[in-house]
């Protein structure tokens, strides 16, 4: 997980891709108690035996991802995501 702190992956969007208008409503503090509840809502669903599908596809997250993933004995994308690869 400091793996991918490290290389960006809970940042999300480049400020190019968020209407600035929007400055205001986001909040760190917040977005960390997001992320702290999700944590729950996965871990929960693990302890359950469910599956998880771990998508990645940032170049600097690509090989923490993936080692994860296989340590989870989930399925995983950190290549290039192709489209209709869930619905077809």
């Amino acid at each position: 997980m400091e793996e991918m702190l490290e290389a960006g992956v809970h940042f999300g969007h480049g400020t190019r891709k968020w209407n600035p208008r929007m400055a205001p409503y986001i909040s760190a503090k917040q977005q960390l108690v997001f992320l702290s509840e999700a944590c729950d809502l996965v871990f929960d669903a693990a302890s359950k035996g469910k599956q998880f599908l771990i998508v990645g596809t940032k170049n600097k997250a690509t090989d923490s991802m993936a080692r994860a993933a296989i340590r989870a004995q989930c399925p995983y994308v950190n290549k290039k995501w192709l489209s209709g690869m869930l619905t077809n």
